[in-house]
Formats: structure tokens, sequence, C-alpha cells
């Protein structure tokens, strides 16, 4: 029963979170959603926009934690700092982060922002 327990909190998907992460001052909210059997999206519901979520896609794995960030400014991405194939383009090499942008990732491994630009969130990948 323990072990059964143990893998279902392992298991468990972090959120739903509460922010302001189109920054237009009405409150928004993240959840992660599984589609399918191994398929995830970071669902994120705009308080200017409540009919209609925007889902970006994860894939295979769900991050283990999700947050708004606390402090904001230039912030080098992954590829930015050389991760990733080296053949593969790097269309940004730093991201501006602001504080409250919802961050993600998998703890002690990798962390990535979601970023409004006026008309959609990207997932910007910070660390791999």
């Amino acid at each position: 029963m323990i072990a059964l327990l143990a893998l279902l909190a392992a298991s468990s998907l972090p959120g739903p979170v509460s922010g302001d992460f189109d920054h237009d001052g009405k409150p928004d909210s993240a959840a992660i959603v599984r589609e399918g059997r191994d398929v995830y999206f970071l669902q994120v519901t705009r308080g200017a926009a409540p009919g209609a979520p925007e889902r970006v896609r994860l894939g295979l794995n769900p991050p283990d934690y999700m947050l708004a960030a606390k402090t904001g400014g230039p912030t080098p991405t992954a590829c930015g700092k050389g991760a990733g194939a080296a053949n593969a383009p790097c269309p940004h090499a730093s991201v501006t982060v602001r504080q409250g942008d919802l961050t993600l990732g998998h703890a002690e491994a990798s962390e990535a922002v979601l970023l409004w630009n006026g008309r959609t969130f990207a997932l910007e990948w910070l660390t791999d």
C-alpha cells in the first residue's frame, strides 16, 4: 500500500497554477493535461480569453514543477549556451524573462519559460 502511494505521488502532475502570465492585469491559469497515452500539453487559460485556452505541446515527459518567475531580465537559452545539436539553428540565444512569467521544468535537470508575444505563448528552454 505504501509503495502504491509513493508511486502515485511520484507520478502526479504539478499545478494548476495561477498568475498573470501574459501581463495584461487579468488572472490566468496553467495546468498540465494528458492527451492520449503519453502526450502532455501545457494548457493556459488567459483571463482575457477564458473560452479559448491555449495549448503548448510538452511531449512525453510532463514537468515536475510550475511556478511564476520571481525575478526577470535577459536570460540565455539552452541553445544559446551551446546545448542541442551543433547543426541545429538557435532561434533565440537569449530571451527576456519578466517577473511573473510561468517557469516549468524538471528539478535539477531542465527549465523552460513560457513567453507571451502579444498573440500566443511560446515555450523557450533555458537549460537542458
